[in-house]
């Protein structure tokens, strides 16, 4: 018997969709800021202050960059990108302003949490947008709880580099996701 392209195609489609769902996840809480952090009464003031200095000093090592800023905006929305200098001779790259941070937290370790940065982009969730990671990874449309897969909570080892348009859309990155590394 033979199979029809569309079925094969249908089923190539699916497969990582199902794989991801597979994937275990876990509990993330979304804050905006330290004071809704504080508001949300799982750490002290002096754990969230650490949690969002931790993404802050993430954000610059990780962001996601792009050599314009019409790209960088075409994923994050106007005015929501700052410029960045390589050092002497490097030019200038494009990084998406930390719009949130993510806490993830790990069964069975209650007071071990995991902070990370995220960016609020029109282009991965459609036009309403939502969070990401410095991956791409969708985390959530909102701030509060959220279920992710480990995967996305993981800490990055490097920035990925944008030639064009990038999250939601077929860019290629260097540095991150199936592009060439730059090193």
């Amino acid at each position: 018997m033979k199979r029809s392209p569309s079925v094969r195609l249908l089923l190539m489609g699916t497969v990582p969709v199902l794989l991801t769902a597979c994937e275990a996840q876990d509990e993330a809480v979304l804050y905006k800021d330290v004071a809704e952090c504080v508001a949300g009464a799982r750490l002290t003031e002096d754990q969230c202050k650490a949690a969002f200095d931790n993404a802050k000093n993430e954000h610059q090592r990780v962001a996601p960059r792009y050599t314009s800023q019409a790209d960088c905006e075409t994923d994050f929305g106007a005015g929501k990108c700052q410029s960045i200098s390589q050092g002497a001779g490097a030019g200038m790259q494009f990084i998406p302003l930390m719009a949130a941070y993510a806490l993830g937290y790990y069964a069975g370790r209650p007071n071990y949490y995991q902070s990370q940065p995220l960016y609020y982009s029109y282009t991965s969730f459609g036009s309403s947008g939502g969070y990401v990671n410095s991956g791409g990874n969708q985390i959530s449309r909102s701030t509060g709880t959220a279920m992710v897969s480990r995967s996305a909570m993981e800490t990055p080892t490097r920035a990925v580099t944008m030639s064009r348009s990038g999250f939601g859309s077929s860019a290629s990155a260097k540095g991150g996701w199936g592009g060439s590394t730059s090193g």
